[in-house]
């Protein structure tokens, strides 16, 4: 008795259909930005569609839903060099004062064993700090409590789905948050791009 592949059944195909329309409409991912995801597979293919996106070639990342946001434009340049050299990045925060309030610059992002090592260097004897989460390793949780569970789960799962050839890559990563604890001071940025250039 020989056996046959089974065609998908209708109702199969269309539920597969309606959630990557669903997936789509949440994120508002084009389909061009999408496509562009879809062509990454290493790292360093993650931080140049980054960069892409810093220069307003493609409209949304896996973990935004528009260009960047007005705080993002004076760390253009050295979240290309971040991003060039290696560190991914998916978030980030210049230190700005408004309205009385004054808050601290930080970064967040992907890294391979060997980036993680060179910005744990760069930091060491400075007030920086350096939280790093993957697998079962969670430095997250002390001080960042608010950020329950991990937020490396979401993030690589956003990514992973957007990138598919990458998301081996992404799960090996290391999720990186690097902060300055002093509101108002962006020494941290010029470290980091001297590390990573």
């Amino acid at each position: 008795m020989s056996q046959r592949a089974e065609a998908p059944r209708p109702a199969t195909a269309l539920r597969e259909r309606a959630a990557s329309l669903l997936s789509r409409a949440a994120t508002g991912m084009s389909r061009e930005d999408a496509a562009r995801w879809k062509t990454a597979a290493t790292m360093a293919d993650l931080g140049e569609l980054v960069i892409a996106w810093l220069n307003g070639e493609i409209t949304q990342t896996p973990g935004h839903c528009g260009p960047p946001a007005g705080e993002t434009l004076p760390l253009i340049d050295v979240l290309t060099d971040i991003n060039r050299g290696g560190f991914v990045t998916d978030n980030s925060q210049l230190a700005e004062s408004m309205d009385g309030r004054t808050w601290n610059t930080w970064v967040a992002g992907f890294a391979a064993d060997e980036t993680l090592a060179r910005i744990r260097a760069a930091v060491a004897g400075t007030p920086l700090t350096v939280q790093a989460c993957r697998g079962r390793a969670h430095e997250c949780r002390p001080s960042r409590a608010f950020l329950q569970p991990c937020p490396r789960k979401d993030s690589v799962g956003f990514w992973a789905d957007a990138c598919p050839d990458a998301a081996d890559v992404l799960r090996d990563a290391w999720w990186v948050h690097v902060e300055d604890p002093q509101p108002g001071r962006n020494s941290m940025w010029p470290i980091l791009a001297a590390a990573l250039h």
